[in-house]
């Protein structure tokens, strides 16, 4: 009985220092699986979402060559322009029709370039703004949806 009384007692364990341990690791472990939810959950990237959308069929609307609103009218541009339309799939007879409306899309187009100074034009953005512009009232004209993007594949302001 001597070595009984003589051995070291073990003193148990705080059961509050257990409580809490086991807390913040429950925390932790709630963080890290809604961080990576928020940042790696699929679909919720627009990147992915852009990758994963096929393009629409391209219908070249043309040249155009007119005077900037640039004070003095001594400014021109030239720009090359094609429209993306919402479809996948080349149908010809939407084209045949789009082809019979072309001096109707491009009197829309050239009134929205007129408009426009170099400043205008300038910036990324500022093109972006035309091209939004152009497709809301191409849109407007032709129906809710039937263009989807515009492209300037060249574009020389003076």
């Amino acid at each position: 009985m001597a070595e009984t009384e003589n051995a070291p007692q073990k003193k148990p364990m705080n059961v509050k220092l257990i409580v809490i341990v086991v807390a913040v690791l429950a925390a932790a472990a709630i963080i890290a699986v809604g961080v990576f939810y928020y940042f790696v959950s699929p679909g919720t990237s627009s990147a992915k979402t852009q990758a994963v959308r096929t393009p629409g069929v391209l219908f070249e609307i043309g040249d155009f060559t007119t005077n900037l609103a640039d004070p003095g009218g001594k400014r021109f541009l030239k720009a090359k322009v094609t429209m993306e339309l919402n479809e996948e799939k080349k149908d010809e007879k939407k084209l045949a029709e789009l082809k019979e409306q072309l001096p109707i899309i491009r009197d829309r187009i050239l009134n929205i370039l007129s408009s426009k100074t170099v400043e205008d034009l300038q910036t990324n953005e500022g093109r972006d703004k035309v091209k939004k512009e152009i497709l809301i009232a191409l849109n407007k004209q032709f129906g809710a949806d039937r263009f989807r993007n515009v492209y300037f594949s060249d574009i020389v302001y003076q």
